[in-house]
């Protein structure tokens, strides 16, 4: 909020005050000492209108030049006919006028006036709300950057000098560590290994093309909202015209026809807090949603499929210790802390994994010495007098130690796709010590997802490579409709077959955005890092739980309602106060603009704190 909005805020809340001071319901007013005064609330209505809601004024000006008919439009009039309706009957005011007679002058100017603010106490609040959500993104570097070893690369790029073995496996075998040299590409995330890397920034990787795609997202919702508002105004013509011919013109038809006109803005005025855009984007940043198109909720309401990426969002971005096998006569714990007594001397990806293990379980690790690393094969160390391999079988076997022994659980451990990382001593003599097997478990809270999605009714898809035990295994745990192939040549056509049995995609992904996406898709950059290479996106998330798709979904399905419920509300009040003192002839009562402001406030304030923090249960995993 700007220091301009907060200055603001006293005026525009001074015609809602004054609008609950004017109510007749008991036969009493605070406001009888002040009512002489009668050029204060002309003067607060012009002031709100005239000055605050300038920018209003024109917008709606504008859009009505273009023939264009929309709440705006609608608001503007009905606050202007109340205004008008003021100013005539303060000329008009007989001498010695009673009560309700200046009351009801001051209720017009308080209702016309608050009108306009609401509109602009609605539009402060989403400029706040918006403020809040939006995170600061961090500058993408240009030219030629060197990454330390050790380091995450910050940026895609093309090695232009160096070696390493990192863990970018983004077109590589599962999550696991790929050797890069001069040539290869690298993907921002990615953890650097154990040599330095000349890094060339691709340029135009923030996400134009994604742009584009969402600069005119097609919103059914605002459409139909639009044409409600034009069917109300019609509906207050018709009723002007009916008057008119009804009675003939003379001064009382004159209030009557600008009180009718200023009834009928309850649906402008219910349109503003039924459009919930502050609250939902309040509700999305407790979610850890950011949203920064509100019309792509209405692109969400017709999702179909979602397709979530091979890495990052049911599976883990990084390497994870699965279990340790160990020859007789050798402990697991020892296993894992020789290993990674040797890996914290050096930076390759295995190595971090194994000693982030190590320091979950907070083992004491001894120093090592004479660290050795060989590119995409293993590396070694001086531990207390001994030498300590950890590497591939070829790197441990061609030192001498013999692998046999464990042949049979290490098969097994392959043929459920895992990977293997073998540690054996030199001295006295060389000898295997047992293997360490990685893999990809589901992190929390996938299960229960995939569950939700299908339960809700969406086809779930995950890509992947069917080909890979692993992959078909991970499937089978989550429960996955759909195995669609990640390999460049097949990914595009996976998409199309799923986009045309089941209708436009949502994309959620940690990696870079696949090809064969059309207009009609949707993507969610899932976490920080992918948020950053999309800034243009009209969605992200920071909070890595793949829970939060279902959240996001049931929060645009929640919104349609909203919507539409205050949308129905405020057509029959507006159509109600509008018609029904014609007939009841209790102008006084059921014509009683606070009623009807209360009723929308009420009703609308009510559905848009109903919205859910979340959708999910808690999991049990």
């Amino acid at each position: 909020m700007t220091p301009t909005d907060v200055l603001c805020l006293p005026l525009l809340l001074a015609p809602l005050v004054l609008l609950g001071m004017t109510g007749n319901w008991w036969g009493a007013s605070p406001l009888k000492p002040v009512l002489p005064f009668l050029w204060a609330p002309l003067a607060l209505a012009a002031a709100v209108q005239l000055g605050l809601g300038l920018p209003l004024y024109l917008r709606a000006i504008g859009k009505l030049v273009r023939l264009r008919i929309d709440t705006d439009t609608l608001l503007v009039v009905g606050a202007s006919a109340a205004l008008a309706l003021a100013i005539w009957r303060f000329r008009h005011l007989a001498p010695g006028a009673g009560t309700q007679a200046m009351l009801a002058i001051w209720r017009d100017a308080a209702f016309g006036a608050s009108i306009i603010a609401v509109a602009l106490l609605g539009e402060i609040a989403l400029r706040g709300a918006r403020r809040s959500a939006l995170l600061p993104l961090k500058p993408l570097p240009k030219g030629r950057i060197v990454v330390a070893p050790g380091a995450f690369i910050p940026c895609d790029g093309i090695v232009r000098d160096g070696a390493s073995e990192v863990q970018d496996p983004v077109g590589a075998d599962d999550v696991f560590p790929i050797v890069v040299k001069t040539g290869a590409r690298v993907h921002a995330g990615a953890r650097n290994g154990d040599g330095a890397l000349t890094i060339e920034v691709i340029e135009g990787v923030a996400g134009q093309p994604e742009h584009r795609r969402h600069r005119e997202i097609p919103d059914n919702l605002t459409r139909f909202v639009n044409w409600a508002a034009r069917a109300m105004l019609l509906i207050a013509l018709g009723s002007v015209l009916w008057q008119l011919w009804r009675d003939g013109i003379d001064r009382d038809v004159v209030a009557r026809i600008l009180h009718t006109v200023a009834l009928a803005t309850p649906l402008a005025l219910g349109l503003v807090m039924a459009a919930p855009a502050s609250e939902v984007l309040s509700a999305a940043r407790r979610l850890g949603i950011e949203i920064r198109d509100l019309a792509i909720l209405d692109r969400l309401r017709h999702v179909g499929a979602v397709v979530i990426g091979h890495r990052g969002v049911l599976v883990p971005d990084r390497l994870r210790v699965i279990s340790a096998q160990c020859v007789d006569g050798v402990a697991g714990t020892d296993l894992i802390r020789r290993a990674a007594t040797v890996a914290q001397a050096g930076h390759d990806p295995w190595g971090m994994a194994i000693l982030d293990f190590a320091v979950g379980y907070r083992m004491r690790l001894k120093p090592a010495t004479s660290y050795h690393g060989s590119l995409g094969q293993g590396c070694s160390a001086w531990v207390e007098r001994q030498e300590i391999l950890v590497g591939t079988r070829r790197f441990v076997e061609g030192r001498g130690a013999d692998c046999a022994p464990l042949e049979q659980a290490a098969n097994l451990a392959t043929s459920q796709g895992r990977r293997l990382r073998w540690v054996a001593e030199m001295t006295p003599k060389p000898r295997v010590l047992g293997f360490i097997s990685f893999g990809a478990p589901s992190v929390s809270g996938a299960v229960e997802t995939v569950r939700n999605l299908n339960g809700l009714g969406f086809r779930t898809a995950w890509l992947a490579r069917p080909e890979d035990a692993g992959h078909v295994a991970l499937g089978k745990h989550f429960k996955i409709g759909n195995l669609v192939s990640e390999r460049p040549e097949e990914v595009a056509k996976g998409l199309a077959e799923l986009r045309r049995k089941h209708g436009p995609l949502l994309l959620v992904t940690a990696d870079e955005i696949p090809a064969g996406l059309v207009d009609s898709d949707t993507i969610l950059p899932f976490g920080r890092r992918i948020m950053e290479q999309v800034p243009t996106s009209a969605l992200a998330t920071t909070r890595h739980d793949p829970r939060i798709i279902v959240d996001l979904l049931q929060l645009a399905a929640r919104h349609r309602q909203l919507v539409l419920m205050n949308l129905l509300i405020a057509f029959l009040a507006a159509a109600i106060f509008t018609f029904l003192p014609n007939y009841v002839g209790s102008r006084s009562d059921l014509g009683s603009y606070e009623v009807a402001v209360v009723l929308l406030l009420a009703f609308s304030s009510l559905g848009l704190r109903a919205m859910p923090t979340t959708a999910n249960e808690v999991d049990e995993e």
